[in-house]
């Protein structure tokens, strides 16, 4: 990501000038949710500003709730829908989890939606993105005992919705990251990492990845669609199935 310079305003605090700039580029998509801003220092030379400047305009925009400071020091774009959607949702599934379905019927919508604007929108760098999403997914697939696999299912698809280049949809999918994780984390689980279950998930992938790759918008929606059509059929033979089961 590349920062403009900013030039001296006669009636315009610089710091307010930095954080439009910024705000600037999270609202057009340019910074992502998620996307970590250069070492203070590299953004100070890059604006053409004094690092007091600077950091003034990086503390309204945390106040605000744009940006975020992460342990490791520096600031990451904040995922600005996760406190007013993602949390409150989380908070009422955990007292009902049997609308964990739900979930499964808001990620069919917005799959669908963002696989078909990924395949007609998406850049070389967001190919070369999801591409690799798409390797460690395969290769957490291949793992005995596949631990991370739900972790880098999530990030696949979230790769895919930073390709739409439709901001607002991008800040809902990763606002709703840790909902859609722990989705994805109870599917698998559900199915105890069957071999037969996890190749067909894979290949559902693997259609969903080669649609956006020929950029072939209809054929990215069907195959989006069809993976969550598949993930809620087992989840509700599986939910039968456990319900079934004598107690012990």
């Amino acid at each position: 990501m590349t920062f403009e310079p900013v030039h001296s305003y006669a009636r315009v605090r610089l710091s307010d000038v930095v954080s439009g700039q910024i705000r600037s580029l999270i609202s057009s998509g340019s910074l992502l949710p998620g996307q970590r801003l250069p070492a203070e220092r590299e953004l100070a030379e890059q604006l053409n500003v004094s690092r007091p400047s600077l950091r003034e305009a990086l503390i309204r925009l945390e106040s605000d709730g744009f940006i975020r400071a992460v342990a490791r020091g520096g600031f990451i774009v904040s995922d600005v829908t996760a406190p007013l959607v993602s949390d409150p949702l989380a908070a009422l599934l955990a007292q009902h989890p049997d609308a964990s379905a739900d979930v499964l019927e808001l990620r069919r919508g917005l799959e669908s939606l963002s696989t078909a604007y990924a395949a007609e929108r998406a850049t070389e760098a967001d190919l070369q993105r999801i591409s690799a999403a798409f390797d460690a997914l395969q290769s957490a697939a291949a793992e005995p005992k596949r631990t991370r696999i739900a972790e880098k299912d999530a990030a696949f698809h979230l790769a895919i919705a930073d390709a739409t280049h439709n901001v607002a949809l991008a800040h809902v999918m990763h606002g709703l990251h840790a909902l859609i994780r722990e989705s994805m984390l109870t599917s698998h689980r559900l199915v105890d990492y069957d071999d037969e279950v996890e190749a067909n998930l894979l290949a559902q992938h693997r259609a969903i990845f080669d649609a956006i790759v020929a950029r072939d918008a209809e054929r990215a929606r069907d195959a989006a669609g069809a993976h969550l059509d598949y993930v809620q059929t087992l989840y509700r033979e599986r939910l039968v199935k456990h319900s079934q089961e004598p107690s012990v």
